[in-house]
C-alpha cells in the first residue's frame, strides 16, 4: 500500500478494480433476493421423496453445493469430478451447478447422474447444461449471465435454498438476508475504515490457512479460494478437529518454511464445545512457537446469518488484499489459459 514510501488510501487503490468486483460483491444481498425469487418458480413434480443431495459443481459455482451440506438437515454430497461415486442412485436428487452451464466436470457427471436417478435439477445461466435440460425435460433455473462465477454465489446458491424452504427443509432467512444488508453497507469502500479493510492489512503479504469446523469448513473453502482467485496469491485450508491428527505436527517447521503464513480460525458460536477448546490450546501452541494467527467470528443468532456474514466478510477481504497487492481482482489469466489449452 506505499508508493514512494507513502501509505497510499483506498479511494487511490479503487481503480485497480477495472473489473468491477466491488460492484458485484456490493449486489451480492439483491442477488440472494433475486436468487430466492428464481427458487419460488421451480416445479416440485418429480423432486420430493429425495433421501440424499448430490450436489455437482467446480470452483465459484460448486461452492453452493458445499454450503448446503451444512444447511440442509439430509444428505448434502458435494461431487467436484468427472464421475459419481457408485452408490449414488434413484434415492438421490441430483443438483448441477455450473454458472457458464459449459463446466466439462460438471456436464460429464449430470449426464452420469441422469442415468442413476431421475430427480434432477440445474442451476445455470445457460450454455451446454441449459440446452441439455431443456432438451431432456429437466427442470433448471436461469440465473442472470454476464458474472464472474465466484461472483454469482447468491444467484447459485439461493435459488436452491427457495426451493428447500419450499419443501419444508430451510429455515427463515430474515436474519441472514438483514445481516448480510448491514455488512454491504459497512464493507464497501468509503468512509471510515471497515472490518475487511483491517483484516486484509492484517494479511497483507501474509499466507492464509483459514481454519473450519463442522459449519464452518465450507466457509473456510471459500475464504481460501476467494484469496487464491480475487488477490492471486496462495492461500489454505483445513478442517477442524481432523486437522489436530496431521496439520498441526506441521508447526514445527512452519516458522523457517513458511515464515508469513497466518491461521485464520473461523469461529462459530455452533462450534462443537470440545472444537473450542482444540482451538484455544492451538492458540497457544502458535503463540509459543512465534506464529501468527487471528480469529474471525460470523454475526447473528441463527446457522445461515452466521455462515453467510462470515463468508461475505471473507469475500470483502480478498477484495481489499487484491488492491494492497496492486492487482485488478476480476481477472483470473491462468484459468482462462487453462481451459484454452484443455479445448485444443
Amino acid at each position: 500500500m506505499a508508493e514512494h514510501g507513502r501509505k497510499r488510501s483506498w479511494q487511490e487503490l479503487a481503480p485497480l478494480d477495472r473489473g468491477g468486483m466491488a460492484e458485484a460483491l456490493a449486489g451480492f444481498p439483491v442477488q440472494c433476493r433475486e436468487g430466492l425469487a428464481l427458487g419460488e418458480g421451480v416445479p416440485l413434480d418429480g423432486l420430493a421423496g429425495f433421501s440424499r443431495v448430490v450436489a455437482l459443481g467446480m470452483g465459484g459455482s460448486g461452492i453452493a453445493g458445499a454450503l448446503l451440506t451444512t444447511l440442509l438437515p439430509v444428505e448434502v454430497v458435494p461431487v467436484r469430478d468427472y464421475t459419481l461415486p457408485g452408490w449414488i442412485g434413484e434415492e438421490s436428487l441430483a443438483i448441477a451447478l455450473s454458472y457458464s452451464g459449459d463446466t466439462e466436470e460438471t456436464l460429464s457427471a449430470f449426464d452420469e447422474a441422469r442415468t442413476r436417478t431421475k430427480r434432477a435439477v440445474a442451476v445455470t445461466s445457460g450454455g451446454e447444461l441449459g440446452a441439455r435440460c431443456s432438451a431432456n425435460g429437466i427442470p433448471w433455473i436461469r440465473i442472470p449471465p454476464g458474472h464472474q462465477p465466484r461472483a454469482a454465489l447468491g444467484y447459485l446458491l439461493f435459488p436452491l435454498l427457495g426451493l428447500f424452504r419450499r419443501l419444508g427443509l430451510i429455515p427463515d432467512l430474515g436474519e441472514a438476508l438483514a445481516i448480510l444488508d448491514e455488512l454491504a453497507r459497512e464493507l464497501a469502500p468509503g468512509g471510515e475504515e471497515n472490518e475487511a479493510q483491517r483484516l486484509a492489512q492484517r494479511l497483507a503479504g501474509r499466507v492464509p490457512l483459514a481454519y473450519g469446523a463442522g459449519p464452518t469448513a465450507p466457509v473456510a473453502v471459500r475464504w481460501k479460494t476467494q484469496v487464491n482467485e480475487n488477490a492471486k496469491a496462495p492461500a489454505f485450508w483445513a478442517e477442524l478437529p481432523e486437522l489436530c491428527h496431521n496439520e498441526v505436527v506441521g508447526y514445527e517447521l512452519m516458522g523457517r518454511l513458511l515464515p508469513q503464513g497466518t491461521v485464520v480460525f473461523l469461529r462459530s458460536r455452533h462450534d462443537h464445545p470440545r472444537v473450542a477448546r482444540r482451538i484455544a490450546i492451538l492458540e497457544e501452541i502458535l503463540t509459543n512457537r512465534g506464529l501468527d494467527w487471528i480469529e474471525v467470528s460470523g454475526r447473528g443468532e441463527g446457522l445461515p446469518a452466521e455462515l453467510l456474514s462470515l463468508l461475505y466478510l471473507g469475500d470483502w477481504t480478498s477484495y481489499y488484499l487484491a488492491l494492497l497487492g496492486g492487482v485488478d481482482p476480476t481477472p483470473v489469466a491462468i484459468i482462462r489459459d487453462l481451459k484454452d489449452r484443455l479445448s485444443r
